[in-house]
């Protein structure tokens, strides 16, 4: 029996997924539509050891910078760093650093076209209409498409996700400013190492990557709220590290404020963060994706079929990501804290940050059998 699936979306949940599919034999249409991948994507040890179950690591590595030291530090009333909190993650043999997101795009997809069976369609889909035989999609250009199964890719925002849940209204959006430097002394700076520095108005996450072949430095700033702008900084020594004249682009980031709701539809199951988006503070968005799909390929390697896998992911895999969602807000609190909580946030961090980020992180970076 012919397998057909049609993806909506173009970007990084949206080829893997195709190239899990395509790999079980499924014949798939993908509406691409344009994407707007910017940056680099931390791989964390739960999300390596997914994508080591989806591909052989060696293609890959090629595209991946190890990051073997965590470094929090905070910025003090003197513009002064002072270390909170060391972690020396080669020595727990964790598997753990950045790809940039264009280029783990492109592997996937070459990967997913080699097997033949993958139709591109250069256009978005703006409308679905349901019927009790089969769905049909609409397009930008006008164009009709009749489809079964489908998976829907293309975001927090896209038309996937109005057509399954209807309202977004408990949908957040947070402000997060990102950059990337090619300058040589902010990458030997930040070789090897991922470092967290808290502001007085939010914290900065800096860690090295590769982009377009070239070694650079990707740059995050969370502010403390939405209306908090990017902070001016008087420090000759970490202007080295954080160059004055990055080219700052202001993003949203977009969470899911608790409610839990549907991912699937009259034959539309959502994947990525069309099903669940995750709040930033823990870099888990694109590291549950290869989670997802690892458990997915599992899935299909078994042999069941689209709508047990439908029924086996919501049942396995929705849970987690509730936790997962209420534990990466509370890391945001942590880091963003005011007042006398700041205090007993890095007091803490000193004496005792191992047990303390144990606690936090142990759940989300232990990894799921994929076998």
């Amino acid at each position: 029996m012919k397998k057909n699936l049609t993806i909506i979306g173009g970007g990084f949940s949206s080829w893997i997924a195709a190239s899990v599919f395509a790999d079980s034999g499924y014949s798939i249409d993908i509406f691409e539509g344009e994407n707007k991948s910017f940056g680099s994507q931390q791989i964390t040890p739960n999300g390596w050891e997914a994508l080591s179950k989806i591909i052989e690591p060696k293609k890959i590595q090629k595209y991946f910078e190890p990051l073997y030291n965590i470094y929090i530090k905070r910025l003090n009333s003197k513009n002064n760093l002072e270390l909170l909190y060391h972690r020396n993650l080669a020595e727990e043999n964790y598997n753990y650093g950045s790809i940039e997101r264009k280029s783990i795009i492109s592997f996937f997809k070459k990967n997913a076209l080699k097997k033949n069976t993958i139709k591109i369609i250069n256009s978005n889909v703006t409308n679905i209409i349901s019927n009790y035989k089969c769905n049909e999609l609409i397009d930008d250009k006008g164009q009709i498409f009749k489809t079964n199964l489908m998976i829907g890719s293309d975001g927090i925002d896209g038309v996937s996700r109005k057509f399954v849940v209807g309202s977004n209204n408990y949908i957040k959006k947070k402000k997060i400013y990102r950059t990337i430097s090619f300058k040589d002394i902010a990458y030997n700076l930040s070789k090897t190492i991922l470092q967290v520095l808290i502001q007085e108005n939010g914290y900065y996450v800096i860690y090295p990557t590769i982009i377009n072949n070239k070694k650079a430095t990707n740059y995050i700033f969370v502010p403390q709220n939405n209306e908090t702008e990017l902070p001016t900084l008087n420090n000759k020594i970490l202007s080295y590290l954080i160059p004055e004249d990055l080219e700052w682009r202001t993003t949203y980031s977009s969470f899911n404020d608790g409610e839990r709701t549907s991912i699937y539809k009259n034959g539309l199951f959502l994947f990525g963060d069309a099903a669940f988006a995750i709040p930033p503070h823990t870099a888990q968005a694109g590291n549950q994706i290869l989670e997802d799909a690892a458990y997915i390929k599992k899935l299909l390697n078994a042999n069941y079929d689209f709508y047990e896998i439908v029924n086996m992911f919501i049942r396995e895999r929705y849970l987690k990501k509730d936790m997962l969602a209420k534990k990466s807000k509370m890391v945001g609190e942590i880091l963003n804290a005011q007042n006398i909580v700041k205090y007993f946030r890095d007091y803490s961090l000193k004496l005792n940050g191992n047990d303390l980020l144990d606690k936090i992180l142990n759940p989300i970076w232990t990894t799921e059998s994929y076998e």
